[in-house]
């Protein structure tokens, strides 16, 4: 990507899954943690254009591309994830993303991103909050809806 060039599904298929796997491993560590009064859980950020990459997150697609130096996930089936989707238009995100010095992602690459976008909204466990509210707005809402997900618990 820091050439210009966007992933290819083959590209992001095997590291999409271990990530998953990644989350679940930190998930049964801190399950195992005696000590531990808080819930279980991992934060990630990425992009996850499609609802295929989303589901490899969620734990619903297993790949089997994955190089062999990985170890096979614990597969905690009842594992939940969520997403939050921030919602924003082309233009605004432009202008972000021109303004932004040194990222590896390119605002050149910005219209490819857009056409691979499947957009969440809708699906199960998915927060949607605008670009356009301030950060304080958008940390509340996400963690309003998020905890409505939960049942109250986050």
């Amino acid at each position: 990507m820091s050439s210009g060039e966007p992933l290819t599904d083959a590209d992001r298929d095997p590291w999409l899954e271990i990530i998953r796997m990644k989350a679940e491993h930190m998930c049964v560590e801190q399950l195992a943690d005696p000590s531990s009064t808080t819930r279980a859980g991992v934060v990630i950020a990425c992009s996850a254009l499609k609802k295929t990459y989303r589901d490899i997150l969620r734990g619903d697609i297993r790949t089997k591309n994955l190089p062999d130096s990985h170890q096979e996930p614990p597969h905690l089936d009842t594992l939940p994830t969520y997403f939050m989707f921030i919602k924003g238009e082309r233009d605004e995100l432009m202008e972000r993303m021109q303004k932004r010095q040194g990222h590896f992602m390119k605002a050149k690459m910005l219209d490819s991103q857009l056409q691979t976008l499947e957009s969440p909204e809708g699906e199960k466990g998915v927060v949607v909050v605008s670009m356009e509210s301030s950060t304080e707005d958008q940390v509340r809402l996400a963690r309003e809806g998020l905890s409505t997900m939960v049942n109250g618990t986050l």
